[in-house]
């Protein structure tokens, strides 16, 4: 091959070569993918937070006691001994009846009945004796014989005290109402009440108020409806814990303290100790005045005041409290019937 034709080849090469450069270069462009445009978030609407409206109107709004009361007795009388000592036996329970003179609580007397058989022997041995010496002539025999008898006389009467105190008897004829649950062998302390006897005649409703806040509202003679199986009656409060009676009975304190108890004008006839009937009593009621509930009020740092939405404005308005119940209050000032109060 001469030096032309080579020259000529070289160049065919060449031109051959660098078309197939270009064509890989626009190969690859054409094939590979192109990098995706990043998405661009969605657009959300802020949340806006949802207002509990409610609207002041008039209405009456009622301070009251209600609850369930228990039939008691308002005749009672209570037993107790005067100084501690070991139960013996409890020989009652709640809702026995009773005769007057029937034991009621023992306490243990171990071996007490030789002893005030002992002291009665004794006596009636000196009894005699100095009977005897009375009858002989001899004033100083006789008055040996009378001091004698003396000492025998208080001893024996010490005895039978004795023994007597170691038991309760009932007092009257009626109903135990209160029996101790002191077992036999537990210690009783002096003037600790074990036992109650009740007239059956007469009763009263003792309803449970203890932390009420409304009990500050209730005086005695206030009105109390009641009903009772379905039928109502009416009655008056006789006693409240702050109007109770003194008492150095704890028991009796704690009873005291924590219920209020009602008089009846006219007991059910079917009515018994222990029934229960709902009672209400109302302690303060106000109609045609401002009611709103109670979470449309707000107190911070003494201050006392509502949010009014009026239109899409919100305002605080100072307020002044009137009655109020467990759920609703009375504004006295600050609110008009119609404003929209925004809840808590």
């Amino acid at each position: 091959m001469n030096r032309n034709a080579l020259a000529r080849r070289k160049l065919r090469l060449a031109a051959l070569a660098g078309l197939l450069s270009a064509g890989a270069a626009l190969g690859g462009c054409s094939l590979l993918p192109k990098d995706p445009e990043p998405l661009k978030p969605p657009l959300v609407k802020p949340a806006q937070a949802e207002i509990q409206t409610v609207e002041a109107k008039l209405g009456t709004i009622v301070r009251q006691v209600t609850g369930s009361g228990t039939f008691v007795p308002t005749d009672v009388e209570y037993y107790q001994f005067k100084e501690g000592g070991v139960i013996g036996e409890v020989r009652v329970r709640a809702g026995q009846e009773v005769k007057r003179g029937d034991p009621l609580v023992t306490l243990e007397n171990k071996d007490m009945d030789i002893e005030l058989l002992q002291r009665e022997l004794e006596y009636e041995k000196k009894k005699l004796a100095f009977e005897e010496a009375v009858i002989s002539g001899d004033e100083r025999q006789a008055n040996i014989a009378r001091i004698e008898f003396e000492i025998a006389r208080k001893l024996f009467d010490n005895a039978r005290e004795k023994a007597e105190n170691s038991v309760l008897r009932a007092g009257r004829d009626g109903i135990v109402s209160y029996a101790t649950d002191l077992e036999p062998g537990d210690y009783a302390d002096g003037g600790r009440v074990l036992a109650a006897v009740a007239n059956p005649s007469g009763m009263r409703l003792a309803l449970g108020v203890q932390s009420n806040p409304v009990l500050a509202d209730i005086r005695i003679g206030m009105e109390a409806e009641i009903t009772f199986k379905g039928r109502s009656y009416t009655g008056t409060v006789a006693q409240t814990p702050a109007t109770a009676p003194p008492t150095d009975d704890a028991r009796l304190r704690e009873e005291y303290a924590r219920n209020l108890y009602i008089e009846l004008a006219e007991l059910p006839e079917d009515a018994k100790f222990g029934n229960l009937a709902d009672v209400k009593i109302v302690a303060a009621r106000r109609e045609n005045v401002v009611v709103v509930p109670k979470g449309a009020v707000r107190t911070y740092f003494g201050r006392t005041f509502v949010m009014v939405l009026d239109g899409e404005r919100r305002r605080e308005v100072d307020v002044e409290i009137g009655l109020e119940n467990p759920t609703e209050y009375e504004i006295v000032s600050g609110v008009e019937p119609g404003m929209l109060l925004i809840l808590q």
